[in-house]
């Protein structure tokens, strides 16, 4: 079936129109970007370089909040535990600040803090290892589950959610396997003159 030469000539204006249409909204688009709130694009980056795990260990209810007061200049860019040293680095580098410097012999020192199940009384429900963000909960429906110590990040969302209340949050005891080598030095204060 060949198009006769109206109709060829109508789907090539159609064509044409709808091209026209495209980079007309797509000038229009990356126009309202650039006028856009250059806050609102500083915590979606923020927010992009987070990795989204909502654990709340930074002391914000999620990353999109976190990244808010990162914007504001209200939190500091290296609370995010389970991110690490890589995401407090892309943080600052956003920022465009200098990465703090926690000196204190607790942020040193402090063990992490992994969630453990009470196997005897876990009725393998699963609703905990549906909510772990990171999937460092093992187990079949209706068998005891456990937890990954080296993939928990400590967020205590399958707290929250288990009906058994068999599963809580303890820091672990330190040991060669789970400090933290990332230390970047130790400074000695006093002593020679």
């Amino acid at each position: 079936m060949l198009l006769s030469t109206h109709e060829l000539y109508f789907v090539l204006c159609g064509a044409v129109a709808l091209f026209v249409l495209g980079v007309v909204l797509s000038y229009l688009a990356h126009k309202g970007s650039s006028n856009a709130d250059p806050q609102a694009a500083l915590i979606a980056r923020l927010e992009k370089a987070l990795p989204g795990a909502q654990c709340a260990q930074c002391g914000f209810p999620g990353c999109r909040a976190y990244a808010e007061a990162l914007a504001a200049g209200t939190a500091p860019c290296n609370k995010c535990t389970p991110g690490g040293q890589n995401t407090t680095d892309a943080l600052a580098e956003i920022l465009g600040v200098s990465v703090p410097v926690d000196d204190s012999e607790d942020a040193i020192f402090t063990p992490r803090t992994v969630a453990i199940i009470h196997e005897s009384i876990c009725t393998g429900c699963t609703k905990c290892s549906r909510k772990c963000p990171v999937d460092a909960i093992q187990g079949t429906i209706k068998n005891p589950h456990r937890v990954v110590e080296y993939d928990c990040i400590g967020c205590g969302d399958c707290v929250k959610c288990c009906p058994e209340n068999c599963i809580e949050l303890v820091r672990l005891e330190p040991t060669i396997a789970n400090f933290n080598w990332e230390l970047r030095s130790i400074r000695f204060t006093g002593g020679a003159k």
